[in-house]
């Protein structure tokens, strides 16, 4: 088909709707040599995946005044006269400038997290299942956008699309510079970059297709035979007239109107006051004699679905209604795509049911209150024990002919994608002797989409398939019948309306491929690192600082190992030391304490910086082993501090077999945490050995007058008290807004409640008694695997790098506390979250802790991962409280007496603290020589242990920390971490 022939009959373009377009695909080539390139944002999703990201800056408030100003007046210039080039480049220049000196893992994280918690819900349930025919189709399919890879890679993986083309962005040492590298995919360069793809991939662009919305992509559309108009701005449309272009218009995803919030109001009114009426009925029946609990509750729930569906405007079409009663009690599944999907089911089963729901459910303003009285199973996702005790009493449910409810994916999808199948519903109904009943449901999140809080009238589509028998089947098969089960979901929605076929699996993995190289800004100038620039402590690090002057043992050093080969020329070294302290203040900063211990400890800049007593050198005796080394390394890292000096020491050791040596950094933890760390020494190290003659050379700073104790607690308190009245007029602002919504403050506020709880609270697993010993002693120990292998690995089972990390750990424990014969329980395990934004200022310290209740008793790999995975995601996107913030405007004015003491209680209340950290991905020297690993090592604030990982040129180095009175015999726990670690890789086959 030509360019020219692009829609069908007639010479204007035609309006087609979703099934013309999937028609169209189906009617048309297939295979790989047909390209469907697909604009991203406008097209794929309502809306622009850069206002996440733009929100994300605002809220942080590190944006400046003035970039938003520009920001704003190039926007809305943008909305008048089309961008032209350099318009657009500067909008898009002051957007990127945020993620300067942020780490490339970094950026992917937040791409992924604000995908899941935001910019998925505005995916167009059409375009979703547009691309879908294509992949059916065999289409190489492409995401094309002006964005970067942190924004539209997320989108790609979960749709399974394998090609983004995205503008380049620049990085140094693997941090960001705050510049693409290169033009930004927009108008001719968007065109030019599909046709450099289709050209390298084989693709012909005269069969192929291109999707957009926007005005600019014209030239975009203009290279692809069939070129199609989805959403279109007027420009476009005009032209998509002229041209003979099909136009497509999806449904808006954006604000609700006030139809769509009257249909919330009647749908939630009349589920609750279905189910009270049905509630109220049935009471008085029990009174009179003539009926029970039980059917009370059925009522109610009868009258929920009928009257919460009228009043909402939602109808269902419904296939296979006839097994929704034929094999009653059952198990009944559903795909989880909506908070409509209650009241769905609550319509389709009516009565004689109950279900499994996440426990935050429970406290949810009105409809917890229902579920406790319908007898709901509450399950802790994040505590595998906790959600097996749970669901014990749903067997018993099942043998008095009640049945269950249960969404299989565990959550919400993102995307109308399936999610994988646990395996709680099947072992109920295996041990219960129940058959298996799929609902599988099409559209829900078409009506009310993840995250929405409106839903808009509709018909929801829903298939009951038949009944699945459950006798025979064992927990050795159990595996494959899951499969299968989840395979008939697949097999139903792909052939829905009885067209196509199942599409290719997708893989995960997205080929990324960036716009061309171009001019870009000017390296680093003359001035100092934008690094640890606070004058004072934030709240976080000044419990740490005065925690460790109460109490010695809870000594906050943070130090890192490399090995180097060869061993370097100690006056380059020495030279590369003077050099940093230039380009870092911080390491010619020391602290000051106000008067009394009380206020915010202070940086102040010293005089002159002595090198004599900051780095040092020592050779070891032959033959120079890595134990030797951690000896060493270890009696380093523990020594304190002189807290008069600035906060950081370095050692080489010489003498490593082989002609090697190792470089041992420390600084204390109140300077930076381990990322602000690691951010620092990926920009003061070099990709090359030899010296870089063109490498900036900031001046050595000026120190300023001294301020005494005194004049410190003097200033603070007065800035302090001149601060209160523009305190009590915020917080009275903040209060009259909280009077405008008081069902969200509300909910807030309860989420807020419990979530502190969780974090001071002592455990709900007990500690373990074998780690309970603590003597304030470090013993350091090693271990490395390859990054891809155990990538790899985790990815075979559904997990992250960090997820297979954390199951080998607990693979670890568990041979530990086996070896020993001790019980295999729950023991709490930290796992430090951070809370870095793009817009925080780098170095310093951003986190909080999450805990993991760390099962011992699972010897599958598999299964600790999909545990760890279901944990951290909801530990990441749920309502986490930052305590120290929380504590922020008191803590300061405590003294070290009384911070040692409530650190002590909070610190140690893990026995095992886990941290992963991103390093570079790249050979990088250090004074003319190869840094070959790079060993982490945290403090062991409370805990028996601490385990860091560090990604460093493709190899994970493990640094492990130990209390020797808790863990006795090091080398046990070492040989557990290394078949810990075999173990995940070996999923990978």
């Amino acid at each position: 088909m030509t360019q020219a022939s692009t829609g069908t009959a007639g010479s204007a373009a035609q309006v087609w709707n979703e099934e013309q377009l999937i028609a169209d695909v189906e009617a048309g080539p297939q295979g790989p040599r047909v390209g469907a390139f697909f604009d991203f944002d406008g097209t794929l999703i309502d809306g622009y995946s850069l206002a996440a990201f733009a929100r994300h800056h605002l809220r942080s408030g590190h944006v400046t005044p003035a970039d938003i100003g520009r920001m704003l007046l190039l926007g809305m210039r943008g909305l008048t006269v089309m961008f032209s080039e350099e318009d657009f480049e500067d909008f898009f220049l002051l957007g990127m400038r945020a993620w300067a000196g942020r780490h490339e893992d970094e950026l992917t994280q937040l791409g992924e997290r604000l995908w899941m918690q935001g910019v998925a819900g505005s995916l167009y349930p059409e375009a979703w299942r547009l691309v879908e025919a294509h992949r059916r189709a065999g289409h190489t399919v492409v995401l094309a956008s002006s964005a970067t890879r942190f924004q539209v890679e997320p989108a790609a993986r979960a749709m399974g699309v394998d090609h983004v083309l995205v503008t380049p962005v620049e990085s140094e040492n693997g941090l960001a510079t705050g510049r693409p590298g290169g033009p930004p995919l927009w108008r001719a360069g968007k065109a030019t970059a599909v046709q450099t793809f289709a050209q390298a991939h084989d693709i012909d662009l005269a069969e192929s297709y291109a999707y957009s919305n926007g005005d600019e992509d014209v030239p975009f559309l203009g290279v692809a035979g069939r070129a199609r108009a989805l959403n279109p701005g007027p420009g476009l449309a005009a032209e998509a007239m002229r041209r003979n272009w099909p136009i497509a218009r999806f449904r808006h995803r954006g604000r609700p109107g006030a139809r769509e919030i009257a249909r919330t109001v009647g749908a939630v009114g009349g589920t609750l006051g279905g189910f009270a009426a049905g509630l109220a009925l049935g009471a008085l029946n029990s009174i009179a004699g003539e009926g029970t609990r039980r059917e009370a509750v059925d009522l109610g729930l009868t009258l929920a679905g009928e009257l919460g569906t009228a009043l909402g405007g939602v109808r269902l079409d419904v296939r296979g209604a006839e097994h929704l009663v034929s094999a009653r009690p059952a198990v009944f599944l559903f795909n989880h795509q909506s908070q409509l999907d209650v009241l769905i089911l609550t319509k389709l089963l009516r009565t004689r049911f109950t279900a499994v729901v996440k426990k935050e459910a429970a406290s949810v303003p009105g409809f917890g209150l229902a579920f406790r009285l319908a007898d709901v199973a509450f399950v802790d996702r994040a505590d595998t024990g906790a959600a097996r005790a749970a669901l014990e009493p749903a067997v018993q449910r099942l043998r008095e002919g009640i049945s269950l409810v249960v969404a299989p994916e565990g959550t919400r999808s993102a995307t109308p994608a399936l999610g994988r199948f646990k395996k709680g519903a099947f072992h109920v109904a295996m041990q219960a002797g129940v058959p298996i009943v799929p609902i599988v449901i099409r559209n829900a999140g078409e009506l009310m989409w993840r995250g929405a809080s409106t839903l808009r009238e509709g018909t929801v589509q829903v298939t009951v398939l038949p009944p699945i028998p459950t006798d025979g089947w064992t927990v050795e098969e159990l595996d494959r019948h899951i499969a299968e089960v989840r395979d008939r979901y697949i097999d139903t929605l792909a052939h829905w309306d009885g067209r196509g076929g199942p599409s290719r699996v997708p893989n995960g993995e997205v080929a990324v491929t960036a716009g061309p190289a171009g001019p870009v800004g000017a390296p680093l100038d003359s001035r100092p690192l934008r690094w640890g620039t606070a004058r004072e402590m934030n709240a976080l690090e000044t419990a740490m600082w005065r925690g460790e002057a109460g109490d010695p043992r809870l000594r906050s050093n943070v130090t890192l190992l490399e090995l180097l080969d060869p061993a370097p020329d100690w006056e380059r070294l020495v030279a590369a030391h003077e050099w940093a302290s230039r380009m870092v203040p911080r390491m010619r900063q020391r602290v000051v304490e106000p008067a009394l211990g009380i206020g915010t400890p202070t940086w102040e800049a010293v005089d002159h910086l002595d090198l004599v007593h900051h780095l040092s050198r020592v050779r070891l005796r032959r033959p120079g082993s890595t134990r030797q080394l951690l000896d060493v390394v270890q009696e380093f890292a523990a020594a304190q501090f002189d807290r008069d000096r600035p906060l950081w020491r370095a050692l080489l050791v010489e003498g490593l077999q082989g002609g090697r040596a190792a470089y041992v950094v420390t600084t204390h933890h109140s300077a930076t945490d381990g990322l602000g760390a690691v951010q620092l020494m990926g920009m003061l190290h070099s990709r090359s050995p030899e010296h870089d003659p063109h490498r900036p050379e900031p001046p050595e700073p000026h120190s300023e007058p001294p301020v005494s104790p005194v004049e410190l607690l003097t200033e603070q308190m007065g800035r302090a008290a001149r601060g209160m009245p523009g305190e009590v007029v915020r917080r009275s602002a903040e209060v009259l807004g909280a009077l405008a919504r008081p069902e969200a403050v509300a909910t807030r506020a309860v989420e807020t409640v419990r979530s502190l709880g969780k974090t001071v609270a002592p455990p709900t697993t007990g500690h373990s008694p074998l780690l309970a010993e603590r003597s304030g002693q470090w013993h350091f120990e090693v271990i490395d695997v390859g990054l891809d292998e155990l990538k790899a690995g985790a990815k075979a089972a559904g997990g992250s790098l960090n997820d297979g990390y954390l199951a080998a750990v607990l693979g670890a424990l568990r041979h530990y506390h086996q070896h020993f014969g001790a019980e295999l329980g729950t023991i709490p395990i930290g796992i430090p979250i951070s809370l870095r934004t793009q817009d925080d200022p780098q170095g310093g310290n951003r986190f909080t802790g999450a805990r993991l209740p760390g099962p011992l008793d699972e010897p599958d790999a598999v299964a600790r991962i999909r545990a760890v995975r279901e944990f951290v995601l909801t530990a990441r996107s749920g309502s986490g409280v930052d305590v120290v913030g929380l504590l922020a405007p008191a803590l300061p004015w405590l003294p070290g007496a009384v911070l040692g003491p409530a650190s002590a209680r909070l610190t140690s209340a893990n026995d095992v603290q886990v941290s992963n950290l991103p390093g570079v991905s790249h050979p990088v020297y250090i004074a003319g020589s190869r840094i070959t690993h790079m060993y982490p090592f945290g403090p062991l604030p409370g805990v028996a242990a601490t385990i860091t990982l560090l990604s460093h040129d493709g190899t994970c180095c493990i640094g492990v920390n130990l209390d020797p009175a808790a863990i006795t015999e090091p080398a046990v726990l070492m040989a557990g971490l290394r078949a810990g670690l075999d173990e995940v890789v070996a999923l990978a086959g």
